[in-house]
């Protein structure tokens, strides 16, 4: 199956804010084009954290094309094609969603999404690792070459997936829990913020409000406790002030739609999965 491979980098909470792309086609099982630029996100503004993650800046970006200059670029590439993406349905599938809105872009692109994180259940740079795949991690067009060729491993029926589940620390570290009950709720002094004693008040959990959900009652716990130290707000519904989502598997779709409106509305609102979260702690002290 011929399919095309992408990557959005964002440059704030609002997933339309597209600050890169990167984009490669593959075809009989090789790569036959491929296309990246930078993207001047809506008013050439960035947060702390995004900023950190992929290290573009303002300063890059200044003179950048917007997203509906590029967009006919990404159009002619993906229109029509299974579109495959590292964490997809949360990020990738989101941001051009979004930024097509944001641009006012209302066309049916006729997409059919494939992610290889569902499948491989890991972050990307381990899945590379295993799989032997250079990667510069968070540079667009890095990351759909990776995403590329890990697809392609998949339908070949050699992607490496017990030993990518063995290099998986996240796996590891909520193995033991599975078993625990989805329904149970957060309670106590979990949802008392302690921002005088927060670990690292730059962290982008800081002084927001966050609702953890669709994860086992261990696990939530654990996020939940993590969030407090970084003085988060912890919560239990969704409010028009969340800040932050961090959905799990079992995320019940009446906190996703509450979210989704936030976000529509442009309020400093974002949905995130487990590895986001991760990825955005990891280097956090």
């Amino acid at each position: 199956m011929d399919f095309v491979a992408i990557d959005f980098e964002h440059a704030m909470p609002f997933k339309g804010s597209v600050c890169s792309v990167g984009i490669v086609s593959y075809k009989e099982g090789n790569i036959v084009d491929e296309y990246s630029t930078l993207i001047q996100p809506p008013n050439n503004e960035y947060n702390y954290y995004t900023v950190k993650v992929h290290g573009i800046t303002p300063e890059l970006t200044e003179n950048a094309p917007k997203f509906i200059d590029v967009y006919p670029e990404i159009k002619k590439r993906i229109k029509g094609n299974v579109l495959v993406a590292h964490n997809a349905f949360s990020t990738d599938k989101a941001c051009l969603e979004q930024a097509m809105d944001y641009s006012g872009i209302q066309e049916d692109l006729n997409l059919d999404w494939e992610c290889t994180y569902r499948i491989t259940n890991a972050k990307l740079n381990i899945v590379a690792q295993v799989c032997h795949i250079e990667l510069n991690h968070h540079e667009a067009l890095s990351d759909a070459r990776a995403c590329a060729k890990i697809f392609d491993l998949y339908q070949n029926d050699k992607l490496p997936l017990n030993e990518i589940e063995e290099a998986n620390p996240v796996k590891r570290k909520t193995k033991t829990r599975s078993r625990s009950s989805y329904g149970e709720r957060l309670k106590g002094e979990i949802f008392q913020p302690d921002f005088e004693n927060a670990k690292n008040k730059e962290n982008p959990f800081y002084m927001k409000k966050v609702v953890v959900s669709g994860f086992a009652i261990a696990d939530k716990k654990l996020i939940a406790q993590e969030l407090k130290d970084f003085g988060a707000d912890v919560d239990t519904g969704i409010s028009k002030k969340t800040n932050f989502l961090i959905a799990g598997d079992n995320v019940g779709p009446s906190k996703l739609m509450k979210m989704q409106a936030n976000i529509t509305e442009g309020k400093e609102a974002s949905i995130i999965t487990y590895q986001e979260y991760n990825e955005m702690t990891k280097n956090l002290v």
